[in-house]
């Protein structure tokens, strides 16, 4: 398993990333808002330690069946396309952090709304990192990479984190557990797999095609 520790400076996070988690797209939030994004940015970079790390294992996709280290996987059928070709699969966990889950505890609700945003951004950022890792080390193989695809997505349910997580030969991998309803904490985490080999295509996410109207996905 590779495995890798970084900081807030690494993720270059930039406060209008966090405005459109916020939701306000493309527009500044008012003054109050910003200049507490701005303070809670400042704060949380001297505490947050993101992590990830990633496994490669051989696998075998049938239809809308992933077969995997034993075990049996139900993407179902648009991830499943998007994975098409794909002879090996990266499983990887991205984490906030358990420093950063600490921090984010908040009584008051602006904050507590920024702090969520924050977390929701640095995991994803954390992710991105993973996978420029991992194209590095593809690359030498030859081989080529899918978008990464997690546990809620489309059809795929977070009830086979279950199996997924334990795949990375850790039962707390970057430091992260899975709760009785299969949820990870800390919260802001991701965890999923990435499609591999030599003939695998990289495509955008199919939102248009997905029935989750609430993924953020379609943001």
């Amino acid at each position: 398993m590779f495995e890798k520790q970084l900081s807030l400076e690494n993720l270059h996070i930039s406060p209008v990333e966090v405005y459109r988690q916020m939701g306000y797209g493309e527009k500044a939030p008012d003054e109050r808002t910003v200049t507490e994004v701005m303070r809670l940015l400042a704060s949380v970079t001297q505490i947050a330690v993101p992590r990830y790390c990633y496994m490669v294992k051989e696998g075998c996709l049938e239809n809308d069946l992933l077969r995997m280290c034993g075990q049996e996987f139900h993407p179902g059928p648009v991830i499943a396309r998007q994975l098409a070709g794909a002879t090996h699969f990266a499983i990887f966990v991205a984490t906030a952090g358990v420093e950063f889950e600490e921090w984010r505890k908040r009584e008051d609700l602006l904050e507590s709304f920024i702090a969520d945003a924050i977390g929701s951004v640095v995991a994803e950022r954390c992710a991105d990192e993973m996978e420029k890792a991992l194209q590095a080390s593809i690359e030498k193989l030859g081989w080529k990479r899918t978008n990464r695809f997690s546990p809620g997505y489309c059809e795929w349910s977070t009830d086979e984190q279950r199996l997924l997580v334990p795949l990375l030969g850790d039962p707390n991998p970057c430091g992260v557990w899975l709760t009785e309803s299969a949820l990870m904490w800390p919260v802001k985490s991701v965890s999923g797999i990435i499609g591999l080999g030599e003939h695998v295509i990289y495509r955008d996410y199919s939102c248009q095609r997905c029935q989750l109207t609430h993924c953020f996905r379609r943001r």
